[in-house]
């Protein structure tokens, strides 16, 4: 079981972006196409919980002290520096091995994403911005990967909408830590001493406009002419997160637990469901 959490699978949501690409070119119902999208699914999952076991790692002692992480299996001491190495070079194995069965593009991707998310974790998490940019890139470069896998064209509003979607999540999670964190805040994380509450006030409004605005053009100008009828129940799940945000809510910092909120579980599927019409 500790090994299992190390891996953080309920993190794994996040690789669910590599299928963005599959659903929205009109592959859903191609099979081959779907393979390779599990393909890098699976690749992603094993590369992405490689850089948590090492981030963890890194952040062991400062976890220690945090009302939420102290528990994590390296933090509590229940995996060594052993484990930590066997760990990590056994998801690396998997998860490039995946890779080389994918097209040269998805290796290049996933290796800008490892090598990305090791920046993250010795340099750019200590930089206030440059953090939440850097974890917004990455999300993107999910997306990005999962269009190389089925080779498709990588569509720009795939990159905006994403970008601003990782960057309105992250923005929500720096200001809910402050609202747990309190004065303690800079010892858990150095760059929040950056991050004042009107000031990450101010960007999480940017983020929130730029992600209701690139949404609404897609909707409206992008190569799906009937996309427009998922506008209101997107708006509606942004209004809804961001409300979850200012509530202090636990789903802000860990949002892995959005499906826990039935009113925005309702509307993800709806959402879905809409968007699937639309499509096909």
């Amino acid at each position: 079981m500790k090994y299992v959490q190390l891996l953080r699978p309920k993190q794994w949501y996040k690789n669910l972006l590599v299928f963005l690409p599959l659903i929205f070119s009109g592959n859903l119902t191609n099979l081959t196409a779907i393979g390779q999208s599990m393909l890098a699914f699976a690749s992603f999952c094993a590369l992405s919980s490689a850089t948590y076991v090492i981030n963890d790692y890194a952040d062991r002692n400062k976890d220690r002290l945090h009302p939420e992480k102290w528990n994590r299996p390296i933090a509590s001491g229940k995996i060594g520096l052993i484990g930590v190495v066997l760990s990590t070079f056994l998801l690396l194995a998997i998860g490039f091995g995946i890779s080389l069965m994918l097209p040269t593009n998805f290796l290049y991707a996933a290796l800008g994403y490892f090598v990305l998310s090791q920046l993250y974790t010795a340099w750019l998490k200590h930089e206030a911005f440059a953090d939440i940019l850097t974890i917004s890139i990455n999300f993107v470069i999910r997306a990005v990967a999962g269009a190389f896998a089925i080779k498709v064209w990588v569509s720009p509003w795939l990159i905006l909408g994403v970008f601003f979607l990782a960057l309105f999540l992250m923005l929500g999670k720096r200001k809910s830590e402050l609202w747990l964190l309190k004065e303690s805040a800079t010892i858990h994380r150095r760059t929040l001493e950056a991050y004042s509450k009107e000031v990450v006030s101010r960007l999480s409004t940017l983020a929130t406009t730029a992600l209701v605005i690139s949404y609404t053009l897609f909707a409206f100008f992008g190569e799906h002419q009937l996309l427009f009828i998922t506008l209101p129940i997107a708006l509606y799940s942004i209004f809804r997160y961001e409300a979850l945000i200012n509530s202090g809510s636990k789903i802000a910092r860990q949002p892995e637990y959005v499906f826990t909120d039935w009113r925005m579980l309702i509307a993800m599927l709806i959402w879905l469901a809409l968007t699937l019409t639309a499509l096909y």
